[in-house]
C-alpha cells in the first residue's frame, strides 16, 4: 500500500455561513501548524487566564453529543490536538471524565441518545434499536418513523412520513425543562432523526435533522407545522454545491501520517457512493452527493452554524433558560465508512476540534465567557476494522482496558444473515415464513414461527443457532424470551444484565411505523439478540468494508464526558471513572436549574467537585 504525498492538502473555499465567517480569526488559533503540539504545551498565558465569574441570569446550556466518540479515542487523541482547539479548551476550563459508561449492550445511536437524555436504559426508554421490522413486507424502518406525521422543509411539506418521539416512553431532559419553565427555549439538531428527537423531547421549539432525499434539513409535523424561519437560509448545506466547496482534503497530511502507522489508502475502507478511499474526497464525483455529504466534516460545520443561528434567533420577551442540543453525526458516518483509525477519521476529529474552538468563541461573544455551560459526550463507541486491528500495535484483548480485539473480528451482512437463517429454518421445518428479517441487533420471527408448539419451536431454535455457529464473528444468539423479568442492578455488568437492559419490558407498546405497518416484535423488540465476539459487528454502509459498533464491550460502551461550567464545574479536573452514563443528564439538569428526568438512574453530580 502506498502513502499519500506529504505535501499540505488544500480545501477550496466553501460558501461560509455568516456566523462562522465572523470567527475566522479565532479559528486561526487552531491552525495546522500547531497540530503536532501536545495539549500540555499550552501557552502559559492561556493556562493563567483568570476563571470567569458566572453571570446571574437564566442558564444557557449547550449539550453536544459527538456520534461515535469512544472513550478510547478521546483518551488517546485529545492530548494530540492543538492547545488552541476546542477540546483542549474544554479540558482546561472544565471537568474531564475519562470514562462514562453505558449500562446496556445495544450501543447504537438511537438507544444511546435516548439513554443520555433520559438517564435510563433502553428497557425503560423503549428505544432499543435504530431500526425496527414491519409486518407484511418484513422491511426495516427507522425506529422513530411515524406515519401519523409528515416531513416539513423550508419550502413546505416534503414527501415521506415524518418522525416523532411516540416510541420514546421515558421523560427527557427537555420535557422536564418545559414542564418546570414553560418559557424555556429548546432546540435540538442532528443529521439523524434519532440523534435530534431525544434531545428535543415532546414540546421543543425546534427539532431539525437532515433528509438526504430532500437535500435539506427538515422537521416533522410532530413538532411544528412549518420549518423555523431562522433556519431557512441554512437548510440547504453549502457543501452540496458543485466545485471546490464539495472537496474534502486533509488539513495536514504530515500530521496524519505521524499519528497512525496506517496509510491513507488501506484495506477495509469503504468507497461509499463514489467518494473514494483516499484524499481528496469529492462530493461532485459521488453518485448521490446529498447522502454522501453526511460522511464528510461539512455536516458538523453546518450543524454548528445552525446552532449559532438558533441562539441568535428572536425569542419571546423574558429571561428564560435555553437548551441547545447538538448531535454531531459526521464523526459517526466517517467512522463507519473508513474506520476509526483511518486518515479520514483523524482528520475529521482535527476539523471538529477547530470548529468547536470557533463555536466556543462565538458563545463567548454572545453570552460572555462565563454566561453559558457546555457538555460534550458520545452516544456509543467504536471498533477498529478487522484489517486495521493487527497493524495498530497497541494493547489488545485482556491487556487492553477497553477490550479492543487483537486481530480479526469480522462483519456480518444483515441481509445475508437474514437469507441464511430463512433457508436454515426452511430446511428444518419446510416451507414457511419462519424468519421475517434481521434488524441490528435482532433476528425477528414471523407469526407462523411464533405460533409453533414447543417441540417444533425447539427444532427451529436449534437450526438457527447451528447456522449462526458457522460465523466466527458471532458469539451466538440469545432468545429475548430469556431476558424477561426484572433486570439485575446497575452494578451487574454481566452479559445477561447488559442484554436485559437493552430490551424493552414486556408491556412496552409501540405505534405503527412508516407506511402504516405495525412493528413486528413491539413487545419484545425481536426474538433473538445477536451477540458478537470482540471486533465483530454488522456491516454498516459499504458491504464488506468499514466499521461499526453495537456490542457490549467497553470499546463500545465507554464514552468521554466533558463539562465546562464556569464557577460550577471544577476547571482542569480529571475524573478517571467509570461514572454512570446518567451523570450527563443529571449534570445538565442541575445546570438548567431543574430536577433530572423521572426515570434517570442515580449518578454523582459533576458540579462543585
Amino acid at each position: 500500500m502506498r502513502r499519500r504525498p506529504q505535501g499540505r492538502g488544500r480545501v477550496g473555499r466553501r460558501p461560509a455561513f455568516a456566523a462562522l465567517a465572523l470567527l475566522a480569526a479565532s479559528a486561526a488559533a487552531a491552525g495546522c501548524s500547531e497540530r503536532a503540539r501536545p495539549a500540555a504545551a499550552a501557552p502559559a498565558a492561556s493556562a493563567a487566564r483568570p476563571a470567569p465569574t458566572p453571570l446571574a441570569r437564566a442558564p444557557v446550556v449547550v449539550t453536544i453529543v459527538v456520534d461515535q466518540l469512544a472513550a478510547w479515542i478521546a483518551d488517546e487523541r485529545l492530548p494530540l490536538l492543538p492547545p488552541g482547539g476546542g477540546f483542549a479548551r474544554l479540558v482546561r476550563e472544565g471537568t474531564y471524565v475519562r470514562e462514562a459508561r453505558f449500562e446496556h449492550a445495544v450501543t447504537d445511536t438511537g438507544p444511546g441518545h435516548a439513554a443520555l437524555y433520559t438517564g435510563a436504559t433502553p428497557r425503560e426508554t423503549g428505544v432499543y434499536a435504530n431500526e425496527i421490522v414491519l409486518t407484511g413486507s418484513g422491511r426495516r424502518s427507522s425506529a422513530l418513523a411515524d406515519p401519523a406525521t409528515k416531513l416539513v422543509g423550508p419550502a413546505g411539506p416534503v414527501a415521506g412520513a415524518g418522525s416523532s418521539p411516540a416510541r420514546l416512553r421515558a421523560e427527557t431532559l427537555a420535557d422536564r425543562l418545559k414542564a418546570s419553565a414553560p418559557a424555556a427555549t429548546v432546540v435540538s439538531l442532528s443529521l439523524k432523526d434519532r440523534g435530534a428527537i431525544p434531545g428535543g423531547g415532546r414540546r421543543p421549539d425546534a427539532v431539525l435533522w437532515f433528509d438526504s432525499a430532500a437535500g435539506s434539513f427538515v422537521t416533522s409535523t410532530a413538532f411544528a407545522p412549518q420549518f423555523p424561519a431562522w433556519a431557512s437560509r441554512l437548510a440547504k448545506p453549502g457543501a452540496l454545491a458543485a466545485g471546490p466547496a464539495g472537496v474534502w482534503a486533509p488539513l495536514e497530511p504530515a500530521w496524519l501520517s505521524a499519528r497512525t502507522p496506517l496509510p491513507d489508502e488501506q484495506a477495509g475502507e469503504g468507497n461509499w457512493l463514489g467518494l473514494g478511499t483516499t484524499f481528496p474526497h469529492r462530493l461532485g464525483a459521488s453518485s448521490n452527493p446529498a447522502t454522501a455529504y453526511r460522511a464528510t466534516p461539512f455536516g458538523d460545520d453546518d450543524l454548528l452554524a445552525l446552532g449559532l443561528a438558533a441562539l441568535e434567533a428572536p425569542r419571546a420577551p423574558g429571561d428564560a433558560p435555553f437548551l441547545l442540543a447538538l448531535s454531531l453525526s459526521s464523526h459517526d458516518y466517517v467512522g463507519h465508512v473508513y474506520g476509526p483509525d483511518s486518515w479520514e477519521a483523524w482528520d475529521e476529529l482535527a476539523r471538529l476540534d477547530r470548529a468547536l474552538g470557533s463555536f466556543l468563541s462565538a458563545l463567548d461573544a454572545r453570552f460572555g465567557a462565563a454566561g453559558y455551560a457546555v457538555l460534550v459526550t458520545g452516544d456509543h463507541g467504536s471498533a477498529p476494522t478487522p484489517e486495521a486491528a493487527p497493524a495498530l500495535q497497541r494493547g489488545c484483548g485482556a491487556a487492553d482496558y477497553w477490550q479492543r480485539p487483537c486481530a480479526g473480528g469480522g462483519r456480518l451482512s444483515p441481509d445475508g444473515l437474514a437469507d441464511e437463517l430463512k433457508k436454515a429454518a426452511e430446511r428444518a421445518l419446510g416451507a414457511g415464513a419462519w424468519v421475517l428479517n434481521v434488524a441490528e441487533p435482532y433476528v425477528v420471527l414471523g407469526d407462523q414461527a411464533r405460533a409453533l408448539p414447543p417441540l417444533r419451536r425447539s427444532v427451529l431454535d436449534a437450526a438457527l443457532r447451528e447456522a449462526m455457529s458457522r460465523h466466527r464473528e458471532s458469539a451466538g444468539l440469545v432468545a429475548v424470551d430469556e431476558l424477561g423479568g426484572a433486570c439485575p442492578p446497575p452494578g451487574d455488568e454481566s452479559l445477561k444484565a447488559l442484554l436485559c437492559r437493552s430490551v424493552p419490558a414486556r408491556d412496552a407498546g409501540a405505534p405503527a411505523s412508516a407506511g402504516g405497518e405495525a412493528e413486528r416484535g413491539a413487545r419484545l423488540a425481536g426474538d433473538y439478540y445477536v451477540v458478537f465476539e470482540p471486533g465483530g459487528y454488522f456491516e454498516a454502509y459499504t458491504p464488506g468494508k468499514g466499521s461499526n459498533h453495537g456490542s457490549h464491550y467497553l470499546y463500545d460502551r465507554s464514552v468521554p464526558l466533558l463539562v465546562r461550567a464556569p464557577g460550577r464545574a471544577r476547571a482542569g479536573a480529571r475524573i478517571e471513572g467509570p461514572v454512570p452514563f446518567s451523570a450527563f443528564v443529571r449534570t445538565a439538569a442541575e445546570l438548567l436549574g431543574v430536577e433530572p428526568p423521572s426515570s434517570a438512574r442515580p449518578a454523582p453530580s459533576l458540579l462543585g467537585r
